[in-house]
């Protein structure tokens, strides 16, 4: 057999090396330009809109005394036949900015029919009425306490601080988009009330927020599985002075109060049965929504009507106080019609003997 090379084979060979050598995702030859861009987990853009669901469930069931679910239809590219297809003259667009945590902001579109039945129930109508200008204020207010629960429940998933900044509403102009369709998400979400027949609420998700967001939950269920596994309720403190106590070599009924603000305290011997005697003490519970000073003029010009503006953001959680000591946060809910409040967290101890100083 000939030992020299056709030139097929020399081509063949050339064609071999070239490819190669080539730098995946540049190849001139492979589709049109550069590769495209590595696809984003829309699963844990669907978590973030659940806890979406969850914060507007329960605000909106509360302003409404109404039963309230939203559920996610889909959670993907934004799909332009519907952010702008359709009669987008009867819709109206609602854009929510974050002022810290994330940068840009959250764009919900929505019908004028719905958001005048949203309204009109929030002013004790059957949620019949024809949509006005004056619903637009309305259905603004409305999400401006939802996107307050959202940014502060998210903030709290993530370990850091989210706020949202003023939100608008204003007429949905197809010809003037803040936000290019093609490096969008959406999230199409269903809302019911009541159990009567579903609206739809469509937010879009700017690329640039969308992959923040996406980034931030993946960080946070990777902290979560790398997070040691731990005894729930007890810290490592709470622990150590339980284990004092009630461990071999401490004294038989016995407990150690421990010195506050530099006084010296004796040791004090009470026994399990002593200690009994004090739960049946009745407290005053009270819940703090905020606080503010007002003058007294301002005090004698209320009447009926007059708004009381608090040092609190919308949806962030009211205090409970026992004994005018805040000992834990929670968030208001609505307990067969009467008003109650779910604890979402607690002050540490350490926060605990501050306030008894």
């Amino acid at each position: 057999m000939s030992e020299i090379l056709s030139q097929d084979q020399i081509d063949s060979l050339l064609g071999q090396q070239a490819t190669a050598g080539s730098v995946p995702g540049n190849d001139a030859d492979a589709g049109e330009g550069n590769a495209p861009p590595a696809e984003r987990d829309y699963s844990l853009l669907s978590n973030v809109f659940e806890l979406f669901n969850e914060q507007a469930s329960t605000v909106i069931s509360t302003v409404l005394n109404k039963d309230i679910s939203f559920s996610i239809e889909q959670c993907d590219k934004a799909d332009k036949e519907i952010v702008t297809g359709g009669a987008t003259n009867e819709q109206l667009m609602i854009t929510a900015p974050f002022k810290s945590g994330f940068s840009g902001s959250l764009y919900c579109l929505m019908s004028k029919k719905d958001i005048a039945m949203l309204s009109d129930l929030m002013m004790m109508g059957d949620g019949s009425a024809e949509f006005t200008d004056d619903h637009k204020d309305a259905i603004t207010e409305l999400f401006s306490q939802v996107m307050g629960a959202y940014t502060t429940a998210f903030g709290e998933k993530i370990g850091e601080q989210v706020g949202n900044g003023t939100l608008t509403t204003s007429a949905y102009d197809t010809g003037n988009l803040p936000f290019s369709v093609d490096d969008s998400d959406m999230a199409v979400l269903s809302l019911s009330i009541g159990g009567s027949g579903a609206s739809r609420l469509v937010f879009v998700i700017p690329g640039d927020l969308s992959e923040s967001f996406i980034a931030k939950m993946k960080a946070t269920q990777k902290d979560q599985l790398d997070a040691p596994s731990h005894q729930v309720g007890l810290n490592a403190s709470e622990l150590e002075d339980l284990s004092a106590v009630t461990g071999p070599g401490s004294d038989s009924g016995g407990f150690t109060e421990t010195p506050l603000s530099g006084v010296s305290h004796s040791r004090v011997n009470a026994p399990k049965e002593n200690v009994d005697m004090l739960l049946d003490i009745e407290l005053d519970v009270s819940i703090e929504l905020g606080r503010t000073d007002v003058s007294i003029k301002r005090i004698l010009e209320m009447g009926p009507g007059s708004i009381v503006e608090l040092n609190r953001m919308a949806g962030e959680p009211v205090d409970l106080l026992v004994n005018s000591k805040v000992v834990a946060k929670g968030e208001v809910v609505v307990v067969d019609e009467n008003f109650g409040i779910r604890i979402v967290s607690l002050v540490s101890p350490e926060e605990r003997i501050k306030s008894l100083r």
